[in-house]
């Protein structure tokens, strides 16, 4: 377990240019910044000290933005570094919790990351070992990869709970149980976690702006347009032999839903 003098960095993925979520039931940016807010705050709350190493340019490309995350992890020469995902798999049927490393180190820390999540219902896959991920391959630091659920599993997505994912995430970096002084002395909030409104227009090949606002993402290998309004608010539209053809919506506050 790590002692409370510790650096953790933490890494919400994707989110950024030409490096993009998964959608399905649910969108995987979306519930990364909702439940990494919840990892951050419960380990800053413990006491420990953590870096939030994602980026925050919307236009890099996708080498720009591992790269990134990797470097600021190593400048900071933090103690561990955590990248915060959600799975997707073109069957609906692959379901469940894995965690992915490369150190022996980060074999241990996967193994009770993933009893942990495991514990709220979900299926646990294992730690899995895997030496071809960026931000395993060149972090100077025992590193993990966090999957906790499936969001094109109905199962997993409809169990999915921000706060629930983010204290199995730290009981299993920490052994500790994050969120626990009483309601006088932290104000727990009840109402879910949104990104903020971002009408940016992204700089990368592929976007084509409407003007001032809006802008249609063409994503050729994958058979698929996004017609935004802005980051977060988008219709997407596909038909892909290995994705499927299929239609569904995309908002800041209410999620991902497939239409058709």
């Amino acid at each position: 377990m790590l002692p409370l003098n510790s650096k953790i960095a933490i890494d919400l993925g994707h989110g950024t240019g030409g490096d993009r979520g998964a959608n399905g039931f649910l969108n995987e940016e979306k519930i990364i910044r909702e439940y990494g807010k919840f990892v951050i705050d419960g380990l800053r709350e413990l006491g420990y000290t953590v870096y939030d190493v994602t980026p925050t340019k919307n236009n890099l490309t996708l080498s720009q933005s591992l790269t990134y995350r990797v470097n600021m992890a190593n400048y900071y020469k933090v103690d561990l570094f955590v990248s915060l995902h959600g799975n997707c798999f073109e069957k609906e049927s692959a379901n469940g919790c894995e965690v992915l490393y490369m150190s022996t180190k980060g074999k241990e820390y996967s193994d009770r990351i993933c009893k942990e999540i495991s514990s709220l219902g979900y299926f646990n896959r294992g730690a899995r070992f895997r030496n071809d991920l960026y931000v395993l391959k060149h972090t100077s630091m025992p590193a993990v990869l966090i999957e906790p659920l499936f969001i094109s599993n109905k199962a997993d997505s409809n169990r999915y709970n921000a706060k629930d994912i983010a204290k199995t995430i730290i009981k299993g970096i920490t052994g500790k149980e994050a969120f626990q002084k009483k309601s006088e002395e932290v104000k727990t909030e009840n109402k879910e976690s949104y990104p903020s409104i971002d009408h940016t227009i992204p700089n990368f090949e592929g976007i084509v702006p409407f003007g001032d606002i809006g802008y249609v993402q063409i994503i050729p290998n994958r058979g698929r347009i996004d017609l935004h309004l802005d980051k977060y608010n988008y219709i997407s539209i596909q038909d892909d032999e290995k994705e499927g053809n299929k239609v569904w919506i995309t908002t800041r506050t209410k999620g991902t839903k497939q239409i058709i």
